[in-house]
């Protein structure tokens, strides 16, 4: 089985298209990072690359592909609108692709109370979270931790209903199949220490002891949030980040995993971008600084 996973794409249009009347409250702070904070740079011609990323992930035939989130940047309309013509025919095919939220689709409260990522990606990204999607022996199990935070505040939150279900779920997988947690927010850094308080997931200790739970079931944690890929262990569960697909500033690329659910063994293929082939090429996966 083979599962293609990228995440914080980032489709970004300047703020100043939407006028200075729209940039007010959380999208000053955005407006501000992509002028000097250098996300312009980072981001500069993000939709060639992310065409060049959803042809080079059709190209790898895989079984599902994942998007762990921040397919925009500031949650703006004309984001979501350019996003989704990008896809495509894709976002109507849930047999292939998931996609969920990340903080920067949920940006500000009108965002999400307009519920403009539901609206354009709600045909592979369910309403009801955690869900569980069957893609032959593998299990997805997706949370949704992203929100609209404070404005200087871009950390997430399970909340215990979602936890109640989540261990609900994760208790009920077979033991045959290969269960992948997939969030945007990961529980820990690459060196192992938790994120910061404002911008990592409020209640992460509460999902760790769900995954430590000896009665459930998960083989593999996936996520982005952080822009460079790394791979740790959480209870003996390997919690794989795959960084951002297209920040310039980083080795950006994402994963393709083997999985071989007899086994319960996860490999991972590196794809990353290639300013001078104009492409996706076969890379190095980073590993956790020991």
């Amino acid at each position: 089985m083979k599962i293609a996973h990228y995440s914080d794409i980032h489709m970004t249009v300047p703020p100043w298209r939407g006028g200075v009347a729209g940039l007010v409250g959380k999208r000053s702070v955005g407006a501000l990072n992509y002028y000097v904070g250098g996300r312009r740079r980072h981001f500069a011609r993000v939709e060639h690359r992310i065409l060049r990323l959803l042809e080079d992930v059709d190209a790898q035939a895989v079984d599902h592909a994942i998007c762990t989130g921040d397919v925009t940047q500031m949650s703006r309309p004309e984001e979501f609108e350019r996003c989704a013509q990008i896809f495509g025919t894709r976002l109507h095919d849930p047999s292939r692709l998931t996609v969920l939220p990340g903080n920067h689709d949920r940006y500000t409260p009108t965002a999400q109370h307009e519920r403009r990522f539901e609206r354009h990606f709600g045909d592979v990204a369910p309403d009801a979270y955690p869900f569980a999607k069957r893609v032959g022996d593998v299990v997805i199990v997706a949370l949704d931790v992203a929100r609209a935070a404070g404005l200087l505040d871009s950390s997430g939150y399970a909340g215990p209903e979602q936890l109640e279900r989540l261990r609900a779920l994760l208790t009920a997988q077979s033991p045959d199949t290969f269960v992948i947690l997939a969030m945007h927010y990961g529980l820990f850094r690459k060196h192992g220490e938790p994120d910061r308080k404002r911008h990592g997931i409020r209640d992460y200790e509460a999902i760790v002891d769900v995954i430590a739970d000896p009665k459930t079931h998960v083989h593999a944690i996936i996520h982005g949030h952080m822009h460079d890929d790394y791979r740790i262990d959480v209870h003996g569960v390997p919690e794989i980040c795959s960084g951002s697909a297209t920040d310039v500033f980083r080795p950006c690329g994402y994963n393709v995993y083997t999985v071989d659910p007899a086994t319960k063994s996860i490999d991972v293929d590196r794809r990353v971008w290639d300013a001078e082939q104009d492409r996706y090429v076969a890379g190095e996966f980073q590993r956790a600084v020991e």
